[in-house]
Order: C-alpha cells, then sequence, then structure tokens
C-alpha cells in the first residue's frame, strides 16, 4: 500500500475585487464621511483601471460613505463614456430630449452591475485623470458663487502646478461635459497636460490624480484653503442627528410654536409633513439679519439646493398660525411645489420633508446656503432663472430628488407614537406603521429591547424614546422630543401594557395597582399630551387605544386585565366625543390572543392559562386558536393592519368604534 498523503489545505481566497474598484471605495468612503465636502449624497467619485479599458463611477443617488463591493458603483466602457461628450449634435436637440438620449448612452456603457445608474457626470470624470473627485465643499463654495471667482481664483492657490481650471457657471449633466471638452483642449494646448483642479462655478470642485492618496491630499488642500478664506470653520460642524435637543433655547433668536406652525404647513396642503428647526449657531447668525433674509429670497446658488431644498425659501412674518397657513398656500400656488425651507425672521429655520433621510439632506444642503448667504453677503451670486428652470426640470435631478423619500406610501409624511414599542403588538404596530411610511416615535421602558427594534425596523423609521408612561415628566419629555424632532404627531397608538393573571381570592393588591397605572393611568397620560398636541396644530389626529377581547367578554382570574381592558375602550368613547369637533379621531383595536413575541404569554402566564383550562402548556395555544369561528391565529401583523386602516384616509369617518381582531371569538353586538 502507497503512504497515505496528507491533503494539503486550500490557500486562502484572493481578493476577488478588482484593484480599481477597491480604490474608489477607498476614496468614495473617506470624502463621504467629511460633511464638508458631501451634503446630501452629492459629489461623486470615480477610478480608472490601468489597462484604460474601464471606469468605476460612483452610482447615481447613492451614498459615498456607505459604497461597498457589491452597490453603490457602476463600472462603464471608458471608451463608451468619453465618447459622450464629443457627441455634439446632441446639443441641437432641447434640454429634456438631450439628457433622455445622454442617459440612455450612459446606461449603454455600463458594463456591471445590471441595471445600475451612473453618475450623470460620468463622461465627465472620464475627461480627466485616473483617480477623479467631485465634491461640493461648503466652505470653498462660499467662494465659487462669489462674483468675484472669476478673478479671484487666480490667487486661492497660487503656488499649485499646473494651475487650477476655473469653468463659469454651465448647466450639468451633458453640456458641462462639453463645456470641458473644449476648455481641455486649450489647457491642454498651454500646458501640456490636464489640469489637476477643476474650480466649477456655483458648483463645486474637480480634483484629480494618477495616484488615490495623493488625489486625497490634493482634495484636503484645496477644501483647507476653503476653510481658511471663509473664517466659518466651525459654522457648519454640528451635523444632523435623529433625536435632537428637546432645550428651548432663550434670547433673540427662540423656537417657534413648531406643532402651530406644522398644522398650519399641513392645512396649506404640504405633503412634506416632517418639520424641524434648526439649532445651529449658523442658522441663529442667519435669522438675526434682515439683510441676510433678503438676499435669500433671490433664489439659489447651487444645483442641489434647487433639487433639495427648492430654489426660494418660504419665509414667515410674526407668529400668526392663519397667517403662516394662507402664505404657505399662496407659495404653493405660486411654485406649484410645496416648500422645503421655512424662514421665520428672528426666530428660526425650519427644514420640511416626508421622512428623516430626506430631512437630513434638506437640513445638510441649506445650512451650506447659510454659510454661503452670511459669507459673500452682496457679492453673492445666485443662478438665474434660466439656471435654475433647467435644474428645475431636469429628468435627472427629479430622479435624485425622489431617492430619499422611496416613494410615497401610504403614511409618508406622518408621525406616529407607539408605547409598548419594543416586543409583542407594540413592536408589530410599530413595524406596520413605519412600513406605511410614518417615522416611528417608539416609546418603551426597556433601553435594549428598543435599541434591538431599532435595527430591526430600521433607524430612519423608528425612534426609541425610553418612556414610563405612567410618570408624568417622563411623557411630557417624550411629547417635547417628537415636536422636537418631527414638528408634531398625527398618530397615538396606546399599547403599553401588562395582564397578570391571578385568582380574585390570591390577587395581590400590588399587581393590581400596578395594572391600573400602566393599563389606563399610562393610556390617560398620554392620550392627554397627544390631544393637546393635536388641538395646537389644529389639523385633526388620531388616537389608538390598543384593548383586548377580555375588554368587550372578560376572562376568569384575570380581574385586573378585564377591568382596565373595559376601561380603555369607554376612555376611548368619552375621548371620541370629547375630541370629534377638532377633527380627532379616537377608536379602540381589540385582539384576541396573540401569543407570536407576546410578553404577555410567557411561560408562567402560559402554564396558568393551562391550569385553568385543565390542559397540558403546550396545548394552550392550539386551544385558544380553535375558540374562533376561523380557527386562525391572530399574529402583530394582523392586529398592525388594523390599526393602518384606522388611522389612514380609508378610516377618516370611523370613530368612536372597537375594531375586534380575533377571528370572530367575540361579536359585537
Amino acid at each position: 500500500m502507497g503512504s497515505r498523503q496528507t491533503r494539503k489545505k486550500a490557500p486562502p481566497r484572493r481578493d476577488r475585487v478588482e484593484p480599481a474598484l477597491r480604490e474608489l471605495i477607498n476614496i468614495s468612503n473617506v470624502v463621504g464621511s467629511d460633511p464638508d465636502l458631501v451634503q446630501g449624497g452629492g459629489g461623486n467619485t470615480s477610478v480608472k483601471t490601468r489597462d484604460g479599458k474601464t471606469i468605476y463611477v460612483k452610482a447615481s443617488g447613492t451614498s459615498l460613505a456607505e459604497m461597498d463591493a457589491t452597490s453603490g458603483w457602476a463600472e462603464l466602457d471608458l471608451s463608451a463614456a468619453r465618447d459622450i461628450a464629443n457627441a455634439t449634435d446632441l446639443l441641437k436637440q432641447n434640454s429634456a430630449a438631450r439628457e433622455a438620449q445622454v442617459l440612455s448612452l450612459l446606461q449603454a456603457s455600463v458594463r456591471r452591475p445590471l441595471g445600475a445608474r451612473p453618475s450623470v457626470e460620468s463622461s465627465l470624470h472620464a475627461l480627466l485623470d485616473r483617480v477623479v473627485i467631485h465634491t461640493h465643499p461648503v466652505h470653498l463654495n462660499t467662494l465659487l458663487c462669489d462674483k468675484r471667482a472669476r478673478t479671484d481664483y487666480r490667487k486661492w492657490l497660487p503656488r499649485l502646478q499646473p494651475p487650477p481650471l476655473f469653468l463659469p457657471y454651465t448647466d450639468p449633466g451633458f453640456v458641462l461635459s462639453v463645456r470641458l471638452a473644449r476648455e481641455l483642449e486649450r489647457y491642454i494646448a498651454d500646458h501640456g497636460r490636464r489640469p489637476s483642479v477643476v474650480y466649477l462655478e456655483n458648483h463645486g470642485l474637480f480634483v484629480a490624480h494618477d495616484d488615490v492618496d495623493a488625489c486625497l491630499r490634493l482634495s484636503k488642500q484645496v477644501t483647507g484653503f476653503g476653510r481658511r478664506a471663509t473664517r466659518l470653520d466651525r459654522v457648519n460642524a454640528k451635523t444632523f442627528a435623529p433625536l435632537p435637543s428637546t432645550a428651548v433655547r432663550r434670547g433673540s433668536v427662540f423656537h417657534p410654536d413648531l406643532a402651530a406652525l406644522r398644522g398650519a404647513l399641513r392645512r396649506a396642503g404640504c405633503a412634506s409633513a416632517l418639520c424641524r428647526i434648526d439649532d445651529s449657531e449658523v442658522a441663529r447668525k442667519f435669522v438675526r439679519s434682515e439683510k441676510t433674509i433678503s438676499l435669500a429670497r433671490r433664489g439659489a446658488f447651487t444645483p442641489d439646493q434647487i433639487v433639495y431644498c427648492r430654489t426660494h425659501p418660504l419665509i414667515l412674518r410674526g407668529e400668526n398660525p392663519e397667517r403662516w397657513e394662507r402664505a404657505a398656500s399662496l407659495y404653493c400656488e405660486r411654485y406649484g411645489i410645496h416648500p422645503r425651507v421655512v424662514i421665520l425672521p428672528r426666530q428660526g429655520v425650519c427644514y420640511l420633508a416626508s421622512n428623516l433621510p430626506e430631512l437630513r439632506v434638506v437640513s445638510e444642503v441649506y445650512r451650506s446656503a447659510m454659510v454661503t448667504l452670511l459669507t459673500a453677503g452682496k457679492n453673492a451670486r445666485f443662478l438665474n432663472r434660466r439656471q435654475a428652470g433647467f435644474i428645475e426640470g431636469w429628468e435627472v435631478e427629479a430622479f435624485r430628488a425622489q431617492l430619499p423619500s422611496g416613494g410615497t406610501q401610504r403614511l409618508t409624511g406622518q408621525v406616529a407614537f407607539v408605547t409598548g414599542a419594543a416586543s409583542g403588538l407594540g413592536k408589530g404596530i410599530a413595524r406596520g406603521l413605519a412600513s406605511a411610511g410614518a417615522l416611528v416615535i417608539a416609546a418603551d421602558v426597556d433601553r435594549e429591547a428598543l435599541a434591538a427594534a431599532s435595527v430591526e425596523i430600521g433607524s430612519s423609521r423608528y425612534l426609541p424614546v425610553v418612556t414610563d408612561v405612567t410618570d408624568e415628566q417622563s411623557v411630557e419629555n417624550a411629547f417635547r422630543t417628537i415636536e422636537m424632532a418631527a414638528g408634531g404627531l398625527d398618530v397615538l397608538v396606546n399599547a403599553a401594557g401588562i395582564a397578570p393573571s391571578f385568582p380574585l381570592v390570591d390577587f395581590p393588591v400590588d399587581a393590581w395597582r400596578r395594572t391600573l397605572e400602566l393599563n389606563l393611568t399610562g393610556y390617560f397620560l398620554c392620550g392627554r399630551s397627544a390631544a393637546r398636541l393635536f388641538l395646537r396644530q389644529n389639523c385633526g389626529g388620531s388616537i389608538i387605544n390598543l384593548t383586548s377581547k377580555s375588554g368587550l367578554d372578560a376572562s376568569k382570574s384575570n380581574s385586573a386585565y378585564n377591568a382596565t381592558k373595559a376601561g380603555e375602550i369607554h376612555l376611548m368613547r368619552g375621548w371620541a366625543m370629547e375630541l370629534g369637533g377638532a377633527g380627532i379621531r379616537v377608536n379602540c383595536v381589540a385582539p384576541g390572543n396573540v401569543f407570536k413575541g407576546s410578553k404577555i404569554w410567557n411561560a408562567q402566564y402560559i402554564r396558568s392559562a393551562a391550569k385553568k383550562k385543565g390542559i397540558r402548556p403546550e396545548e394552550v395555544i392550539p386551544y385558544y386558536t380553535s375558540l374562533s369561528p376561523l380557527g386562525q391565529e391572530i399574529e402583530p401583523d394582523d392586529v398592525a393592519s388594523a390599526v393602518l386602516y384606522l388611522v389612514s384616509e380609508e378610516g377618516r369617518k370611523v370613530s368612536g368604534q372597537t375594531l375586534v381582531v380575533d377571528g370572530g371569538q367575540v361579536m359585537v353586538r
């Protein structure tokens, strides 16, 4: 017999990611993490392969900071991408037809991944050096949006060789590509090589080099000059936070009544219903200056400002909500679009959006515009009406503007407060509302469970707020957070609750009192705070009390649960009568037995139920399921669907009702 051979271990798999793609991911993540360089997902990057055959470029509408080996980029045929800039016959077409054709050409040049939409500026990247970084630096753009930039740019970095190329403002996309191609021919004739720095008036910066690290260093050098020149190093340092401070500032700049403002905008038909005050230093400086606010009326500085913030802000005077509503209606009528930026002189700057990612973009981009307004002053160069109109009607930019919202959903722009939202039915309801487009402010005493649910559901839709609903101050703090984070509220779902099970003769009084505190006092405190907020908004609202079939048909050994669940129904009926005149609807959803993910139906409770029914614990769930005519187990998603119906437009005329979701076990008569 031959000797037994030892099988050699297979060598570790080599990294199969193309080197140029690895380089692109590296520079994209570095650049995308700097808020001075990238606001609202703007800017893009590219790296060409060493053989000169392909170019990897950022995909349109994606995040530089989140690019990885699987997404956020497109690989294009370099020759095809470069040829697009030479297709000058396209200039004879009208802008809409031309840009559609350019998009088709770009799409045809994509090698992978299938369906990737390359940056509209890909053909510009193809014309420059191997590694390209295109950004919209906040502080440098204050110089590029200044009327003096066309002459002063030569003084900015006098030792840079070869010298920068400066392009006067040109419509972005294909027209800019053609303009750059022509200017490059002249530049190369004069300097013998392509420029490493290209300044784009009222737009941004291109930095190009053969080497990744050298390109990053050059980008840092150029943008660092912008920070030093504007002397506003820290003015944009405050970044967007999902849950801002709830402290109200005192002094000459104070927070306006956000709930009243949001209500006025909602009544005026503004669909972008999340409303956030900008509490940064730059915003406070901005609203103190009538001259600067007057300048802001004139329009926008950059394409991104138009895409994400609109060309014009809405300026509201005084503190009268009815006057605000009229002004917002006139704005929508005049411009045919809803505002994204609201300026209240000497009060604050507010941003409007339909969701948190969109709100982040608006805040980042307009804060940059305020830096420019404060710095350039009377020398500020705005885009003219034709230039702004091109961006407003450009299909590519419309595509970019829609990306943060992910489309219009059933509850897009609405804000919901859900108690007991870290587990069980509360979590299921929160998930259902978030999936329908609502921003859910999720309340619970379990901090760790809230954090886990936020990861599961998504932090852009689910904001956890640790709240004890039995504590008046804790509830008030939670509602103050709601107003500061989103401007107001549309939906309250009272879902926090417990269900201790004991025979009457053994029922501990502490368990009785704890149940009343959580199931009744908690509902009362949240209902009271929600009603106050709804009335300040003056645009209706919806309250759902999550009760139980036990509130309609009592169960054995459940004294506290039976009493509180019946009490919740009667609370709902009284509130519905009291608040109906203000357009506030109040209803109950009464689930049957929901076992999945339930804290109530824990092992101890199931053993107690088994003892009551004289069955084994493993028989409890099949037994209770069999009691309903449908014989189907009720799940959290079923209850969430009922809540969604009641709080949405479909249930707009339903109030004072109890919707039972139990498969037909309890029939309301």
